[in-house]
């Protein structure tokens, strides 16, 4: 399986698995050639506000969430450039979910 969509594969698994998540990563949204990543993990802070971790090998990276806050609508969040190995994690602001999860190499 090519690692992008493996990526997408991870993704929608993470939404569809995730508390408070609404949908899934589409393809191009999740690809990062060259990483292979494990799965996504949902995180709910202590106010409630909800993002999710990714840890991925093969090269740097840099997790980005897509958040949806009602009567703000859809945003994104990028969180930590991590190396490989290594875990980035993303926050979406307090009252929002999580819709989307992906990686970028960076």
């Amino acid at each position: 399986m090519r690692s992008h969509h493996r990526v997408a594969a991870v993704a929608a698994s993470f939404a569809l698995a995730g508390a408070g998540l609404l949908g899934v990563a589409s393809p191009a949204a999740a690809s990062a050639a060259g990483l292979s990543c494990a799965n996504p993990k949902p995180l709910v802070g202590s106010a409630g506000h909800h993002g999710a971790s990714i840890s991925c090998t093969g090269g740097a990276f840099t997790e980005f969430i897509d958040c949806n806050k009602p009567g703000y609508g859809t945003y994104r969040h990028f969180g930590n450039r991590a190396v490989s190995g290594g875990t980035s994690t993303t926050w979406c602001d307090i009252g929002a979910d999580v819709t989307t999860v992906g990686v970028t190499a960076s």
